[in-house]
């Protein structure tokens, strides 16, 4: 029997453990090693079946690794880029799965070195997870991202090989591969994830003020508690993130308060007629918006050209080191 591939998961949350169960999914013999800094998580993925096995320190298992899935956030990323560096092997791939921040990718990039390709490749919830009403989009599942797209965000000078890889995990998970610039994803960041947490915090701190809020909060229903549970996490974690991140959401959020100035005035003056059309063009932008996010395609895809195409078992193992006869 063949080798195994040998895949070291860096973070078993949702998106971690949903990779790790596609390539469970695949057919192809990997042997999935899952470590993540939260024990409780990493016994979760083990459980659902998304890892093999579990290690306690990363720095052992990055030598064996053929690839290297990085799925944690920011601090946590640049920790364990620290902690393998030196570990594996000459031109060994790290994946960042999760959005980085272009700051948090430089870092990890100048733990692990030149020796080892350090690139984006960025699955994106496919349509029906991402646009279902009683899907939760926090629990791993094998197709999270069929249907939907992969950013990959590749520096200068990467290795063609490397590329191609980000390639064929897109074709595992059964994502649309395209090219993203490391601002481009930066601003998908702010807008899709760490806009609607600063609302979140507003809409909570702004409680503060409400003299009824002490009887209120035993009434409020679905919708709120959908917004204020985006604040779950690491406090100090997410306000790196922001700072991080900290010019296009800062301006998301001028375009915000702009817009929110608006419907105040219009409240205030009981002009009911202009909230009306107000209303009716943003429930026409979320049709658009919800079309587009259906059809998970990028405007510029892939062109694959004339590249063979090998599956992800064939490439790793046609890159490892052959072992030395005795």
């Amino acid at each position: 029997m063949a080798e195994p591939v040998r895949l070291l998961i860096l973070g078993t949350g949702t998106v971690g453990a949903s990779i790790g169960l596609a390539l469970g999914r695949a057919g192809q013999h990997f042997d999935r090693v899952g470590y993540d800094p939260r024990s409780q998580t990493g016994q979760q993925a083990q459980k659902a079946g998304a890892v093999d096995r579990l290690v306690h320190q990363p720095a052992r298992a990055a030598g064996e690794a053929d690839l290297v899935l990085l799925a944690l956030p920011p601090t946590q990323a640049v920790d364990a880029a620290t902690a393998i560096a030196g570990n594996l092997r000459p031109e060994t791939v790290v994946l960042c799965t999760i959005g980085l921040q272009a700051k948090w990718m430089d870092a990890v990039r100048e733990k692990l070195g030149p020796a080892n390709p350090c690139l984006g490749a960025v699955p994106f919830l496919g349509p029906q997870r991402a646009l279902a009403d009683d899907a939760d989009p926090d629990t791993p599942a094998a197709d999270a991202f069929r249907g939907g797209m992969m950013g990959i965000v590749a520096p200068a000078r990467t290795p063609q090989g490397a590329i191609e890889i980000c390639l064929d995990l897109a074709a595992i998970l059964g994502a649309t591969p395209f090219f993203l610039e490391p601002a481009e994803l930066d601003s998908v960041t702010a807008t899709s994830e760490e806009l609607p947490a600063v609302l979140a915090a507003a809409l909570l701190m702004s409680l503060t003020a409400n003299p009824g809020w002490r009887d209120q909060q035993r009434l409020v229903g679905r919708s709120f508690a959908r917004l204020a549970g985006l604040l779950q996490g690491s406090s100090a974690e997410v306000a790196a993130e922001w700072v991080a991140n900290r010019g296009p959401l800062t301006a998301r959020l001028d375009a915000i308060g702009e817009e929110v100035a608006i419907l105040r005035a219009l409240l205030a003056a009981g002009d009911e007629g202009a909230l009306s059309e107000r209303l009716e063009e943003a429930s026409r932008r979320y049709q658009e918006w919800r079309g587009v996010r259906a059809a998970s395609r990028p405007d510029h895809g892939v062109d694959f050209g004339d590249i063979p195409r090998v599956n992800l078992f064939d490439r790793l193992l046609g890159s490892r080191p052959s072992k030395k006869k005795a």
